[in-house]
């Protein structure tokens, strides 16, 4: 099983195929507390999985303390055993809940201002830099989605498109803070994708000079993001 190809699993992502291969190489002895996991290059030959994908399944449980990773020189176990993924889910929802929703809190009325404003000042450029992202986000699968930057991009440009370096600088900060809480890693890859397809509606807005459709589809978005928390939490 410890050298199987990873293969999808419905309602399992690979991430945390990742997570229960660790799991078992702690149960069959080949990594004890204190002790080193083999290296990504090792690890990517036996699951044959992206590097990314190891990664992501590593962070996850450096986020819980189980394990420690330390520059140049590998990954470490802190723990006699990996938790179970029902319990690391829990954790990771209860760790990240309140922090994302007070910033969701604060972006959402940031932004739908932003977004109301950009409705009425954005320029051709700046209206094909908000719509670049949205383009990406089509062309790329849900897994490889997670692991760019083209949600904060599709913000930042709304923000710069708004005519208010004060707004502007404010969002950066938002979504800086945003991106350190590492939302995109608590849901589902598809339910990352289904969310950056929330997109749309507020850049069909800000091209059609709307200004209370912006202001009211981004504030639609936030509230489908905190919808998917209260469902990662239903499902763990």
């Amino acid at each position: 099983m410890s050298d199987e190809a990873l293969i999808p699993v419905p309602g399992l992502r690979l991430s945390e195929q990742v997570i229960e291969r660790i799991a078992h190489l702690v149960e069959a002895g080949e990594v004890s507390r204190n002790g080193r996991f083999p290296s990504e290059r090792m690890l990517e030959a036996r699951w044959r999985v992206s590097r990314l994908v190891i990664r992501e399944g590593f962070r996850a449980l450096e986020m819980q303390g189980v394990v420690e990773s330390r520059p140049g020189g590998g990954r470490f176990l802190r723990m006699d055993r990996v938790p179970d993924l029902a319990r690391l889910r829990r954790a990771r929802l209860e760790t990240g809940r309140v922090p994302l929703l007070r910033l969701w809190e604060a972006r959402e009325g940031v932004e739908s201002q932003t977004a109301a404003l950009a409705a009425l000042r954005a320029t051709p450029a700046q209206q094909e830099a908000i719509a670049r992202p949205l383009r990406l986000t089509v062309a790329l699968s849900p897994e490889a989605l997670r692991h760019t930057d083209v949600n904060a991009e599709f913000h930042l440009a709304i923000a710069r498109a708004c005519g208010n370096p004060v707004l502007e600088e404010l969002v950066a900060d938002l979504v800086s803070r945003s991106q350190a809480e590492g939302f995109r890693h608590l849901v589902e890859a598809e339910d990352w994708s289904a969310l950056q397809s929330g997109h749309r509606p507020i850049l069909d807005a800000i091209v059609a000079h709307d200004p209370e459709a912006a202001r009211r589809s981004m504030a639609q978005h936030f509230a489908a993001l905190r919808h998917s928390l209260d469902r990662g939490d239903a499902s763990g």
